[in-house]
This record gives C-alpha cells, structure tokens and sequence, in this order.
C-alpha cells in the first residue's frame, strides 16, 4: 500500500541538484492574479471563478499533446485533475499524437471512468500537412504543434483547455475552463519562462514585436476553438510557418504572434513555474509547469517539487520516476545548462537578424491601428 513518500537525509545527498544555475535574472512585475477577466482588448469578461462554474454546467474538453517519453507525467497530471476537479461535469480527455506504445496507452487509458473519459487521438496525418516547414531543437519535440490542429479535427466543440503533461492541477480546472473568452481567441497566463530572463523579454520585444508581460505560455491555454475556424486561424498559421522560421519559442511565437491583442490575460495561479523567483502557498496556486530543465523528476531541488511526488506516488509509474531521479547524472546536468546556455545564445543570435520577423513584417495581426 503506498504512503506519502518524504526522501530521507541520505538520499537527498545522492540526487542531482541544479540550484545557482540559470537562476531567474529579473524581478517579474506581472501580478501573480494577473487582470483577471480583462483581456487586452478591454473586453469584459466574467472574473468570479465560482459564478463562473455554476454557470457552466456540462462537457469540459481537455487536450494533450505527447509521445512515450512523457505518457508517464501525464499520468501524474490526470491524477491530479481527478483529485481537485468539480465532479458536476463531464471531462472528455483527449490525448493527441503521432504514435504510442500499448503499454503506456492502456495505463493512461485506465484513467477512465463515469465523467471522465480517456480517448487517444492519431495526428499523423494532420502532421504531414505541416512537417516539411517544423523546426525543431533541443527540448522542443513536434508535439508542440499538435494544439493547431484541434479546432479543425473538433468541430463539435466551440471552446477547449490545452495542457501540457508536465504539470500539476491543485486547483479547478472546470474553473479554468469557466472563463468567458468573448471576442479573444484564447486564454492564457504570463509566460513565466519570459518574463523571468532579461533575454527573452527582449527577444519578445524586438523579434515577436510583443510585449513580453503580454507573452503568455501556451502549455495552459483556454482555446476559442469557434472563433479559430470562423477566422481561418490554421490556414494563417500555416502561411505564417512556411514564410518565417521562430526558432526559439516555436509554436508559442505563432501563437502569441496570431492572438496578439485578442488573448483573455489569466492569473499567473493557473501557470505557476519553478522558474519565477516568488514562490506562492499551496492555497494561491491552481496550476504548476514544470517546464524547461525544471524538472522534479531530474533534481531533488527543485521549487513546488512536493506536488509532482504528491500525485505520482499514487501512480503505476511511482517507482520509474523515483529510478529516474535517481540515476539523473552529472553529464545529464551538464548537457541540461548546456542547452539553456545555448538558448540564450540562439536568442541573441534572433534578435541581431536584420531579417527578424517583426524588422521585416511588422504588426500584421490584431489590432493593426493600434
């Protein structure tokens, strides 16, 4: 029978730690409960959570997008959602991708139950419409792509949530999904990530030609899938990816690009990263992105840590995470502040582009008068 699970002394000194490295090197001046129910449009939106979800009753869609390497932590991610969300709705889970293992398809698929349904989704043939064009590097894989696809592959649906698996829910997420989005085309947090690196926000700045405390992160993000296929989004994003490379953010920089001045800014709660130097209570926080290096199951230091072993303790996968962790090596945390280094190199190497996006194009979508 499993307890919960505290790492004695002994073999916290055996782990891996990653603390005074790649440390946050600005003080984010974004609120952590972020204008809430104002998008940046000034369109009024309902900002109550708990009016929100009693108005709400019903289907709530929720999409992931994975391989193999991440089935795992999307396992602890729906156990974490099973545990904090409303029971007075319906979930309907789908997990995009491009092939999968049986073994790990049926542990997720035993997820399902009266509520909450568990279905798998092959994208590979919406992927070759796009392959030719993706760019990909280290930490990126095309997963990231597959949210493009769902309101063209879901038209039953007029509004969605999309989650990344590295992550954990402590809050609602039927709460989430409650936001009224209005003319915007999507939902999302300040992106963390950004807005903690005095190099990214300038790369926001100067290649995307975005605000960096409007740059929001699109592993959590409220889709208005209606408005998507009303307005021909996938057909602009595709015309877009085959003009310009963003070699950085990859699909984020479409996305922000594509929505800009039509994004519903949620609280930084729903997106909260170990990244950030503020750390929040239990009690503030609905939502924790382990994105990046800032792995739990790689360092044993890692902020917010707690939650992740919380949930996957309680999962068939427990003792693979725990082997993980364990057996995280140096040279592992060597070529991980390598790739972070070579990050911020890639984005100075953007950002001096005479031939940038924002340098060459300009403002082309959202409010173009503005």
């Amino acid at each position: 029978m499993k307890g919960t699970y505290t790492m004695t002394t002994m073999e916290k000194r055996l782990f891996i730690k990653r603390r005074g490295w790649n440390e946050a090197d600005s003080i984010l001046d974004t609120p952590q409960k972020a204008e809430v129910g104002a998008s940046m449009r000034g369109v009024n939106a309902i900002a109550d959570e708990a009016k929100t979800v009693a108005q709400k009753k019903g289907i709530v869609p929720v999409f992931f997008a994975t391989d193999n390497n991440y089935l795992p932590f999307l396992a602890v991610t729906l156990e974490s959602i099973l545990e904090n969300s409303s029971r007075d709705y319906d979930y309907k889970i789908y997990v995009l991708h491009s092939g999968v293992c049986d073994k790990y398809r049926e542990a997720i698929e035993r997820y399902s139950r009266e509520g909450f349904s568990v279905s798998f989704v092959d994208v590979t043939e919406r992927l070759k419409e796009i392959a030719e064009h993706l760019h990909m590097r280290d930490y990126y894989t095309c997963t990231t792509y597959f949210r493009i696809f769902i309101a063209e592959m879901f038209p039953q649906f007029d509004k969605a949530l999309y989650l990344d698996c590295d992550l954990v829910a402590l809050g609602d997420i039927s709460a989430l999904y409650g936001y009224e989005l209005g003319d915007n085309l999507i939902g999302g947090a300040p992106c963390e990530g950004v807005n903690s690196f005095e190099i990214y926000k300038k790369y926001v700045r100067e290649v995307d030609g975005l605000d960096p405390d409007y740059f929001f992160n699109a592993g959590v993000i409220l889709m208005n899938l209606k408005a998507f296929r009303e307005e021909g989004f996938y057909e602009n994003f595709a015309k877009l990816l085959k003009e310009y490379k963003f070699s950085l953010i990859q699909d984020e920089d479409y996305l922000n690009v594509l929505c800009q001045d039509r994004v519903l800014r949620l609280p930084r709660a729903w997106n909260k990263t170990p990244v950030a130097p503020d750390i929040l209570p239990r009690e503030d926080l609905r939502i924790v992105h382990y994105l990046m290096t800032w792995k739990p199951w790689h360092y044993a230091d890692i902020p917010y840590q707690e939650y992740f072993w919380e949930y996957a303790q309680k999962t068939e996968f427990f003792n693979d995470l725990q082997n993980g962790l364990q057996n995280y090596s140096f040279a592992d945390l060597e070529k991980d502040k390598a790739c972070e280094e070579n990050l911020k190199a890639l984005a100075r190497s953007e950002i001096a582009r005479e031939d940038g996006y924002f340098k060459v194009y300009g403002k082309r979508y959202g409010n173009i008068e503005k």
